[in-house]
């Protein structure tokens, strides 16, 4: 499949059940790579813990206009990728992989929910941070923020603890993709966290996937994550003791993960 040098090559489509789409790419510009890698992050971490398949890959002139050198001196293209876990009730497919695309977003999309289409897809979750605010603290509870492109998937965030955002921008591929899913017949959902600096605190990988838990009925081991943030949370406390500074109290009540 070809459009404006936009190649998706198909290695397996097993048998699916009621699959939805999960998309969990990242920016690759390098002053925003770590500030908002949320997504990236999170789709690593499922691919670490749960059993996927793969299943397509996408090559595209939207993504940088550059090689990845190995270490045996040979190269490869930025690409993109689906997966496939058979989760209990409904199949999950992942797209992840080295970056959102740079440039021609809308044909770009088009190639990910046109494949979504064809697999039979009927609601897509996509992944990212919400820039608008100010970074937060490693140590504040990180809230889930979101919206859909109905009233019955406004709903269903509601009901999973996810705040409804209303009336501010919402820009590039990540958003951009959930507006056009309904012409394809697929119900949207955008998830997001507010971002950190200068990388995603675990917490916020953690705060994503129990809604995706409640959502999609996901059941992923997340003590990994959750030994991480707590060694995390203890060297930022060293090393700010160590300069003599002072930590505001921490209110235990507003974080369930600690």
């Amino acid at each position: 499949m070809i459009n404006l040098w936009q190649i998706l090559q198909v290695h397996d489509e097993p048998e699916m059940r009621e699959p939805v789409l999960l998309v969990s790419i990242s920016t690759s510009i390098p002053q925003y790579q770590l500030l908002y890698s949320q997504a990236k992050e999170l789709s690593n971490y499922l691919l670490k813990k749960l059993n996927f398949k793969l299943l397509a890959s996408i090559y595209s002139a939207s993504m940088p206009p550059e090689v990845k050198i190995r270490e045996d001196g040979t190269v490869s293209l930025f690409s993109n990728h689906f997966y496939h876990y058979k989760n209990e009730e409904k199949d999950l497919i992942l797209l992840a992989g080295d970056s959102s695309p740079l440039t021609e977003h809308y044909s770009f999309a088009d190639l990910i929910l046109s494949y979504a289409q064809r697999l039979k897809v009927k609601e897509l979750f996509s992944i990212g941070a919400r820039w608008t605010e100010n970074p937060i603290s490693p140590f504040e509870f990180p809230k889930v923020l979101g919206f859909s492109t109905d009233e019955e998937g406004l709903k269903r965030l509601r009901d999973s603890e996810v705040i409804l955002l209303r009336d501010e921008p919402a820009q590039y591929f990540s958003n951009l993709i959930v507006g056009m899913a309904p012409l394809y017949g697929i119900r949207g959902y955008k998830l997001s966290v507010n971002h950190g600096e200068p990388r995603p605190h675990p917490k916020s990988s953690i705060a994503l996937l129990k809604v995706l838990q409640r959502l999609i009925d996901l059941k992923v081991d997340l003590s990994e994550l959750e030994n991480y943030a707590n060694q995390f949370n203890a060297e930022i406390k060293n090393l700010l003791g160590s300069i003599g500074l002072e930590l505001i109290p921490e209110d235990k009540s507003k974080d369930i993960y600690f």
